[in-house]
């Protein structure tokens, strides 16, 4: 069903429609102009009436029976762009010849040409009138009416006016731009199924009723499509191409008329080609997805290929085939955007996954295998009558405390984005008093700027370097004392770990590198760590953003 035009959309994509009735209005103009002037027409006068009378209707016709055709305005396209050409040559020599104030209306046939087609044509379109102003001069040299002067200017002006013409055909394909980035940008990032979120951007872009989006991978049948239809929408697999392999409707937009069997086509440099819809289309799977009238574009994207089809369009026109290009594309990048950020959920995913895999073997699987070995030995000692309650019961302190550094691991991943800083380092140094039982070691931890916040992944953060920092100055450097410091400055977290144990060796004479396990961490969340290693003192400054964490 047709859709109604509003009055902003009237002329909208409707360059026919506008040359149209440009036309009308420069006839009647010329019309008035030499009846209205009695010293008008010089020469000729009863042809030259006739003329603009018959041009005139003629012009009014072709406005009417192409206002909504855009077969015909494409067909009548060439004929009456001859015709403008014909006329105003006759009508300017017919006026005062070189001195005629309708010169300026060869403009219409160069802005026709430097619209409708390319620079080629344009060039074509102002060299003949060029060579048909140089002939009427010459007819009219020697006649009271002839200037030479302003004939020599007037050609000119006409030369410079056509190789503006013919710069702006050459570049209008660069310059014509329908569709912005900020007009789609609402398209992508939402849940909805990427197939039909673009297929409805491009509807409501050109507003038509229905429409298919058909992409499959390239050089595979089979392809993924939806059809919507005012507010119904349905999924289908087509098993065989819509549109033939090898037709001219490759890498480019479609007009098409089911019931004519009309299609027609235009390169992004070239003329009007007019093709049977059938040797476009595959009929059986058009008639199959109930297409009638519309527009097909071809449709690109890194992985996929395939095509758009909309139908019921408001006032369909040549220009249309300009505007179902940029649609193709605009689908193809809206399709493309959606596949990189399905990726990047993807990969931020499992980035979380490995981070909980770490987190997870960093504290319980480790605390389960020294709990294995305690147990051994609590084992042994019971087969040699030793007194185990003591252990038994350090070990269910433990396996309790354990309990509850898990239960609080779950709770921060259930938590807001953010936290306080307070809250967090009261969190760390109850882990830090855990640490100095198990580890025997004197833990001790400072903070500034309490009152600022950090993100909850920080956190889990600061936690398991804490661990990892308190193991390896035991382990590695037979510490005792621990100190650690947290503050917040300029975006930064930092975090400083200062030990009175042996220090990191120096490797190949080299200063110590930082241990792996911290700068693994410290890397994955985008931040950076410092070691200064000496006998006696080891000191280790990390800095993690508070923007921009790794999730």
């Amino acid at each position: 069903m047709q859709q109604l035009t509003a009055p902003r959309n009237l002329f909208r994509y409707q360059s026919g429609r506008v040359i149209a009735l440009g036309r009308v209005m420069l006839g009647i103009l010329f019309l008035l102009a030499v009846w209205l002037d009695r010293s008008e027409p010089v020469q000729a006068v009863a042809g030259t009436y006739a003329l603009l009378v018959v041009y005139a209707l003629l012009a009014i016709l072709v406005s009417v029976v192409t206002w909504r055709n855009w077969w015909l305005d494409a067909r009548l396209a060439m004929v009456t762009h001859g015709i403008d050409m014909a006329v105003f040559t006759a009508i300017v020599f017919s006026s005062n010849g070189t001195t005629s104030p309708f010169f300026l209306f060869f403009v219409l046939p160069l802005l026709s040409a430097a619209v409708r087609w390319s620079w080629r044509e344009t060039a074509l379109t102002a060299s003949v009138l060029i060579v048909l102003y140089m002939i009427a001069g010459f007819l009219i040299a020697g006649t009271q009416s002839f200037e030479l002067e302003r004939f020599v200017l007037r050609a000119g002006n006409l030369l410079i006016l056509t190789l503006l013409l013919i710069w702006f055909g050459m570049h209008q394909r660069f310059t014509r731009t329908f569709f912005r980035v900020w007009d789609f940008e609402s398209a992508v990032g939402e849940r909805e199924n990427p197939l039909a979120r673009s297929l409805r951007f491009a509807m409501h872009a050109s507003q038509a009723a229905g429409g298919v989006l058909i992409v499959g991978p390239g050089g595979e049948e089979a392809s993924d499509g939806i059809a919507i239809a005012g507010e119904t929408a349905r999924n289908f697999t087509a098993d065989r191409p819509l549109v033939r392999d090898g037709s001219e409707a490759a890498d480019a937009a479609v007009l098409y008329d089911i019931a004519t069997n009309r299609a027609l086509t235009r390169p992004p440099e070239g003329r009007f080609r007019f093709l049977a819809a059938s040797d476009v289309l595959d009929m059986d799977e058009a008639r199959r997805l109930e297409l009638t009238r519309g527009l097909i574009a071809e449709v690109r994207t890194g992985m996929l290929h395939g095509w758009l089809v909309l139908w019921d369009l408001p006032d369909l026109s040549t220009d249309y085939i300009d505007v179902g290009r940029e649609l193709g594309t605009a689908v193809g990048a809206i399709l493309d955007r959606h596949a990189l950020l399905s990726a990047i959920e993807t990969g931020a995913a499992a980035r979380t996954r490995l981070s909980l895999a770490r987190d997870v073997h960093d504290s319980i699987v480790q605390f389960l295998a020294g709990a294995a070995i305690r147990l051994e030995a609590i084992k042994r000692a019971a087969k040699s009558g030793g007194e185990i309650s003591p252990e038994l019961d350090e070990l269910k302190r433990l396996m309790v405390e354990e309990q509850g550094e898990i239960r609080g691991f779950v709770t921060a991943l259930r938590r807001d984005r953010e936290i306080e800083l307070a809250e967090a380092v009261t969190e760390l140094r109850a882990l830090a008093e855990r640490l100095g039982h198990q580890w025997s070691v004197d833990c001790r931890i400072t903070a500034d700027d309490e009152e600022a916040s950090i993100p909850i992944r920080l956190q889990l953060d600061l936690q398991q370097l804490l661990r990892e920092a308190v193991a390896n100055a035991v382990r590695h450097g037979g510490a005792d004392r621990i100190d650690v410091g947290v503050a917040v400055d300029r975006g930064q977290l930092q975090l400083t770990v200062a030990d009175n144990g042996s220090g990191f060796p120096a490797a190949n004479g080299h200063a110590a590198t930082e241990p792996w396990s911290l700068k693994e961490r410290v890397e994955r969340a985008n931040g950076s760590i410092q070691l200064v290693s000496a006998p006696g003192l080891t000191n280790i400054l990390i800095s993690l953003p508070l923007a921009g964490v790794a999730a």
